[in-house]
Order: structure tokens, then sequence, then C-alpha cells
């Protein structure tokens, strides 16, 4: 029996119309279930009794024994399909149950995650992940995590040149008048510093660049990209003000590199990540971030590698 690919996604992910369509010209079977809209315009139903256990879902007319899903792409596992007429405290108790009841998944047998949840969120954390690219002998920036005014502004003092904040949580897909951007920590922000105690942030020495890159892994595949961060004073700090200037030919990342950024993956469980990585004047590589579920697809549409390909060769490997 041929088995499923089953995406968990919603209605506004591109990557996913793009995933969909190389897995229906290769024929393999797959079930975009789209996440805004669970639970009032899709269900999902578990049965469990004393001698068997089945989950089935129904959305867009389409009907899954979960019975038959062999992989599964997981762009998200936020429910957000509500209806509108919830007062506050009822949608948030509803978002509660749902998130549950769709946690349930995590734990289906013999199925591939891209990446599964409980990965993603152990190699999103910034510290675990700087600490495991040292280990793997890649150069990080000297930083400091911290939600104490006092430990960062010596941190700012020992430093040999600028410091620089980011959050933890920062995307692609906010409006610029939303973005949270990486920046230098300049005298008004440290007269502003008590604030961390209510948000801890990230610091780092600022590193100089010459170019940054996008790296791309799936399974053991490298997909690197070039960013011209330096061509504009406006991206020289944070790529993300101007994107995205990116080189259209495919970067030669050296091997070394590559085989780090390999081991990395392995060592947190990861099928698919988007590293972000620094090099400097000298040629020195320095990582940055991991982001376990980061987006592809303007990688993909300049440079032209085939990193949706990819996605599609490792979630039929298990379906036959």
């Amino acid at each position: 029996m041929t088995r499923t690919c089953l995406l968990l996604t919603d209605r506004a992910e591109t990557a996913a119309d793009l995933l969909v369509a190389e897995m229906r010209r290769r024929g393999a079977p797959c079930v975009r279930f789209n996440l805004d809209r669970y639970p009032a315009e899709s269900t999902l139903t578990y049965r469990l009794d004393a001698t068997r256990d089945s989950v089935v879902l129904e959305s867009d007319r389409r009907r899954l024994d979960f019975a038959d899903i062999g992989s599964i792409w997981c762009r998200m596992m936020t429910p957000s399909g509500f209806p509108a007429d919830l007062n506050a405290a009822d949608r948030k108790f509803a978002q509660i149950e749902a998130e549950r009841a769709l946690s349930g998944l995590l734990s289906l047998p013999d199925v591939l995650w891209i990446n599964h949840p409980h990965r993603h969120v152990l190699a999103n954390a910034k510290p675990a992940q700087l600490a495991l690219a040292r280990r793997l002998g890649l150069a990080i920036p000297p930083t400091l995590v911290s939600n104490d005014s006092d430990e960062v502004r010596a941190f700012i003092a020992a430093a040999p040149g600028p410091v620089i904040y980011k959050c933890f949580s920062q995307g692609l897909d906010l409006p610029p008048d939303q973005a949270q951007y990486t920046g230098v920590v300049g005298a008004s922000e440290q007269a502003r510093l008590d604030l961390i105690r209510a948000t801890p942030g990230v610091f780092q020495h600022y590193v100089e660049k010459a170019f940054e890159l996008r790296v791309t892994i799936v399974g053991e595949r490298v997909f690197a990209g070039r960013i011209n961060s330096q061509a504009s004073e406006s991206s020289a700090i944070d790529w993300r003000r101007r994107p995205f200037d990116m080189d259209k030919k495919p970067y030669d990342l050296p091997d070394d590199v590559a085989a780090k950024l390999r081991a990395f993956m392995r060592a947190f469980g990861l099928v698919y990540g988007a590293f972000d990585l620094i090099v400097t004047p000298e040629g020195r590589y320095v990582f940055l971030e991991i982001n376990p579920a980061g987006q592809y697809m303007w990688v993909e549409t300049t440079t032209h590698m085939p990193i949706t390909a990819a996605l599609a060769d490792a979630l039929c490997a298990p379906l036959g």
C-alpha cells in the first residue's frame, strides 16, 4: 500500500503550494491540512478502545486515516481556525484545547517528520545552537543571553568593538513596521537596558562582514546562497532590511563547513534547517543561527536550486 504525506500548513503558505505541485507531479499522494481551518472547518477524530486506536482527519472534503501516513511536512503546529465571534476568554480556551488535540499527532509511529516539533523546539533554542556550533568547531560571536542589565553593561564594556542586540523570535514574514531588526546597542539603548528584565535578549560582539550566507540543508543536501548584505548601508547589520539581495549563482560552500553543518543537523535530529552565516573580510565562516523551519522559497526563486525537489525526495522516501 502506498502511504501518504501530510502537510501541516495554512492557506497562506506559498512554499506549501510549491511542495503540493511537486508531489502531484511525481504522483505521490499528499494531503494538505490547513490549520487556519482547524477546528471550525476541519475535524480531527481519535478513537481508542481496548483493541485498537485510530486517528482520522477530514478537511477540504478529503478524508485521511493516519495509519496511511508515511511522512509529515510540519510548517506549523498552531491551529487558528476559530469562529470570529468568540470572546477573548473562550478563544484562549479553544486555542489550548485545539493545540492539545493536535499534539496527539506527535506520537504517531513509523512516520518521518520534517521536522518533528520536539526537535524543532530543541534546535530553536539560541544558546543551545551556539554551544553546539562551538563544540563542532564552527566560529561563533562572543555572546551573552540574559535579562540582567548589569551583566549586559559589563559585556558591552569589555567588548573590543560594537555590541549588537537581537530578539529570540524574529522572522521574514512580519510587516516592516512590526519587525524587530538586529541593531547596534548605542547610548540610547544602554540607557534603557533595564527593560530586558521582562524581555531577555541576545547580545553579541559585532562581526565584520564581507557578505552573508543562507545555507539550507535537506537531509545530506546543502544549498548555499550568498547574500550581498554589505552592498547597502541599510542592510549592513541586518540583511532583512533589504531582502533579498542574493546572487543568482549558488555559493560553493567549503566541504569542511558543510560537514560541520550536517553534523549540527544530525545532533539535533533535524531533516531540514536554514542556517545564517557570516563570511568575514578574512574569509572566516562565522555561525549566527539556524531556523529549523526557515523560509526557503526566496532562495530557490533567486538561485533556482532545487530545494522543493529535495524536500519532496525526503518526504517520498517513506511513502512506498
